[in-house]
């Protein structure tokens, strides 16, 4: 063996995102100058850089490198000991190649999500929520999950009721909610909660949820409940002041013409009679389902935004409003009315989709423009070459007097 190297340091600690240099020292063993390629080796090679990759010795002597490590913030950068090589290889002789090691001890660092695959469900009073519980750490993490409602409205069950889950996995959840006992509602009512994952010794992971509940009793049953009330009302109120008087004053008349036609005279009698009125029943139309999809796909630091509008005599009310990020870009997302924002959305806060809660109808009349303007930051998918965002929008369209 005509090398020999070693670190300067061992078992020393790193967390995982930062760097930690550590010097490597090489010595030459042999009488005549020799140059030396050093390269990182081993499972760590990719997170280890060598800061100066030739070194040239004259013989018995020795130099210092700089081997700098630096652990990324994955959950494949296991926490615990991980040894690091460095391979040394004398250029005339490759096969007196040596390695030199060292022990570093990787902390663990904690990042559990929720992500909420139905954020918010419309029900009377049961619905069932989905959402993922996400491991970015580099450790197995345990949570008890809990629903969180201070003002007691919304009660429920998780399926399962704790998880753990590996580094770099998740696991699906399904929580059945139901309100509190029955009550009369007249009016559509949001009902907003919280599910939260605790962890032992770390802080708990916190997502919002929202039941949107529907009156009791929907507008449109009230309408044609009213409606047939009218019918009926109408039918007898049409009856005994119409159609019957006329049935009786037919009756005379005929009677009267018997008796002329019995009784010899001069002159006939000649009888006038009414038709009856007609009965009209006014309905209520009730607003079509509307769907709505504005998409972009502006190109890093540009903006692009696209429109829809409100046709003559036509009125839409907006009901739900869905935002797709499915690359996971970076940027800013504007759904503007008339150029007033609506909402603004910040990409990097939207894994997929999200719903936008507690959405009050917003009516929109002839002539009203719905615009989606993004500006995009940066791309998450490599394949693409653009942003890729869209806006999905749900509602009611009925007629301008309707």
């Amino acid at each position: 063996m005509s090398v020999q190297a070693w670190f300067s340091y061992d078992g020393i600690d790193v967390a995982p995102g930062e760097s930690l240099t550590l010097p490597l020292t090489v010595q030459n063993l042999g009488e005549s100058t020799e140059t030396y390629s050093v390269v990182p080796a081993g499972l760590s090679a990719s997170w280890t850089t060598v800061r100066r990759g030739n070194l040239t010795l004259f013989g018995g002597s020795q130099d210092v490198l700089d081997v700098v490590v630096n652990p990324p913030l994955l959950p494949t950068t296991t926490a615990g000991p991980t040894e690091i090589a460095v391979r040394i290889i004398p250029t005339s002789t490759e096969d007196d190649a040596i390695v030199a090691e060292a022990t570093l001890d990787v902390r663990p660092f904690d990042d559990c999500r929720i992500v909420t695959l139905q954020p918010v469900q419309r029900a009377r009073h049961r619905a069932t929520f989905e959402f993922m519980v996400e491991n970015h750490g580099n450790s197995v993490t345990s949570a008890r999950l809990l629903l969180v409602d201070p003002t007691n409205r919304v009660d429920g069950s998780f399926d399962p009721p704790a998880v753990g889950v590996a580094p770099g996995a998740s696991s699906l959840v399904r929580l059945k909610v139901h309100d509190s006992p029955w009550t009369f509602r007249r009016h559509t009512r949001t009902l907003d909660f919280e599910v939260e994952a605790q962890r032992q010794g770390l802080s708990p992971v916190i997502a919002p949820l929202a039941l949107v509940q529907p009156p009791t009793i929907p507008a449109s049953a009230i309408a044609k409940a009213l409606g047939v009330v009218a019918l009926i009302g109408a039918a007898a109120l049409g009856w005994f002041a119409v159609v019957k008087p006329a049935i009786e004053d037919t009756v005379e008349t005929k009677v009267d013409e018997r008796i002329v036609e019995l009784t010899p005279t001069d002159g006939g009698i000649v009888v006038a009679t009414t038709v009856p009125p007609e009965v009209i029943v006014e309905t209520e139309e009730l607003g079509e389902p509307t769907f709505l999809r504005l998409s972009v796909t502006p190109a890093i630091g540009e903006t692009a935004d696209t429109a829809a509008s409100i046709p003559e005599g036509e009125r839409f009310d907006l009901t739900d409003v869905r935002i797709e990020n499915t690359a996971n870009d970076t940027g800013t997302a504007t759904l503007l009315r008339n150029g007033e924002p609506l909402f603004v959305w910040s990409l990097a806060n939207i894994r997929g989709q999200f719903f936008e809660p507690r959405i009050t109808p917003i009516r929109l009349v002839a002539g009203d423009n719905l615009t989606f303007s993004v500006t995009c930051g940066s791309i998450g998918d490599a394949a693409q070459t653009t942003c890729t965002s869209a806006v999905n929008l749900g509602g009611l369209t009925s007629t301008a007097d309707g």
